[in-house]
């Protein structure tokens, strides 16, 4: 990947982070959680999907520092790059070639929220551990949008944390239980009590996944699945490694012949939320 120089604000909002030195995680700026330097099996699918169709158009959502979008617009894909973080974006940008900018855009807000895109706008989109911050009704609501978003034959890139991290060992028990009973049995009210050394760099409520609920999430809103399956990266933190299940993937196709109905239903009024409603 790229080396990340730290400049002084940088240096300034990430003191908590400086504790963190036994791993290549990257904290980002505004305590989402970490960002890893090199490409995961699916953002590389990802990638490769984008490459064999240069002249598409592309979405990196939670872009981060920008491991998977730098590659692409490097190579001269077109690509619409978001996240909640000015200073990511800023990082990004500057690890563009000023002769290569005008394939890059950049858009600042939280998805799916505050920024909304236009039917069939775009060939590919990565969502990479973004999901599982992001409460059970936004997360229907977004990928809602995303089907709507993608073109027709385009392609939906997902990865999220899984129960089977090392540091959620107690919590996958829970999990297993839940399993039966409810919809969303990856809900963590309180991510501190499982993971007290990295709670202050990530959001307090999480939502991990098993990748059958992924696919059954997909299904519901009229994806597709490519593929579904547990992955784990090499190297990982310690506290992290557990037996390979230790993230979620999962690869969705809008098809060719979308229905209709489907689209229209979109189009109807969704009832307003608060942000963090669980």
């Amino acid at each position: 990947f790229y080396t990340i120089k730290r400049k002084k604000s940088i240096n300034r909002r990430t003191n908590l982070a400086k504790k963190e030195t036994n791993f290549d995680y990257l904290p980002t700026l505004n305590c989402m959680g970490y960002m890893s330097p090199s490409l995961d099996i699916f953002q590389d699918q990802f990638v490769q999907h984008c490459e064999q169709n240069p002249s598409g158009d592309y979405l990196d959502i939670g872009c981060g520092y920008g491991v998977a979008t730098i590659p692409l617009v490097l190579k001269g894909c077109k690509v619409l790059a978001c996240d909640l973080e000015k200073g990511h974006l800023n990082f990004l940008k500057n690890q563009i070639p000023k002769d290569k900018r005008k394939l890059l855009t950049l858009k600042k807000g939280h998805f799916p929220d505050e920024i909304q895109f236009q039917m069939n706008s775009f060939d590919g989109i990565n969502v990479s551990m973004v999901l599982h911050f992001l409460s059970t009704s936004q997360i229907e609501k977004a990928l809602e949008h995303l089907f709507y978003a993608l073109k027709p034959g385009g392609k939906l890139f997902i990865t999220t944390s899984s129960p089977y991290q090392r540091t959620l060992s107690k919590f996958s028990a829970q999990y297993e239980k839940r399993k039966k009973l409810m919809d969303w049995p990856g809900y963590i009210d309180d991510i501190s009590t499982y993971v007290p050394q990295r709670a202050h760099l990530l959001p307090k409520e999480n939502i991990v996944f098993c990748p059958d609920e992924l696919e059954k999430l997909l299904t519901k809103f009229g994806f597709r699945v490519v593929q579904a399956t547990f992955f784990s990266r090499d190297p990982m933190p310690p506290d992290l490694a557990f037996d390979g299940r230790e993230y979620s993937g999962i690869i969705g196709e809008k098809p060719l012949s979308s229905s209709l109905d489907f689209l229209e239903k979109y189009k109807e009024p969704n009832p307003t939320t608060a942000a963090n409603a669980r």
